[in-house]
């Protein structure tokens, strides 16, 4: 069976409840899905501070989709949508000081980005796989952009939910990274989703995912 993001989450939490607190070392064993296939990414070794970390990032993640959810009822989508691309808009934004990735984005069903809180000249109209191949060479013809919006649309047109995914790569760095993503549909709304996620804590690699094959 492979192991989904909350039974990895559950298998933290009855770990670290055996082992206390304090800098005690938990063995993680990293995974996603693309296509349908597990990928075995990484095992890494996380702190219980490390798991506070990673359990503060989840929270805040899922409270800023909430957030835009809640304003796309109260105050229309074109209006969440300009202040999620205003860069000086600190509404649908969390500490981003200690968490570079505590933004909302908004995509459509067929990948193209509405709105995205931390690049939006750089990102907005555009599809993932558009923005690998203008901005991130290192994952051309190595990361499906169109699988994996087509599993986030998935998880978002039956309920919303998180999806941990791999690869997604700090250009700057070259350091490529797990990452998990909370995404959900706004009532009313089919055709377009909200998510905000982040890169897992210390699971990073040099490898980087495989496109899958397309028939």
């Amino acid at each position: 069976m492979t192991p989904t993001p909350l039974l990895m989450l559950l298998a933290h939490v009855a770990f670290l409840s055996l082992v206390g607190t304090g800098l005690v070392v938990v063995q993680v064993v990293q995974c996603g899905e693309v296509g349908g296939g597990a990928l075995d990414v990484a095992t890494t070794n996380q702190t219980t501070q490390q798991f506070d970390e990673l359990l503060q990032r989840r929270a805040t993640a899922q409270r800023l989709v909430d957030d835009a959810l809640s304003a796309i009822k109260d105050d229309g989508l074109e209006t969440v949508i300009n202040e999620i691309n205003n860069k000086n808009n600190t509404r649908f934004r969390g500490d981003t000081t200690s968490d570079v990735n505590a933004y909302v984005n908004v995509l459509a069903n067929n990948g193209t980005i509405l709105a995205h809180g931390q690049r939006p000249d750089e990102f907005v109209g555009r599809t993932a796989d558009e923005v690998i191949a203008s901005s991130i060479p290192q994952l051309v013809g190595k990361l499906d952009g169109d699988e994996v919006n087509a599993m986030l649309v998935e998880k978002a047109q039956a309920g919303g939910g998180w999806l941990t995914y791999c690869c997604w790569i700090t250009p700057t760095t070259g350091i490529v990274y797990n990452k998990s993503s909370y995404v959900k549909q706004p009532a009313g709304y089919k055709d377009i989703y909200v998510g905000s996620g982040y890169e897992e804590v210390d699971a990073t690699t040099t490898d980087v995912a495989p496109a899958p094959e397309k028939d």
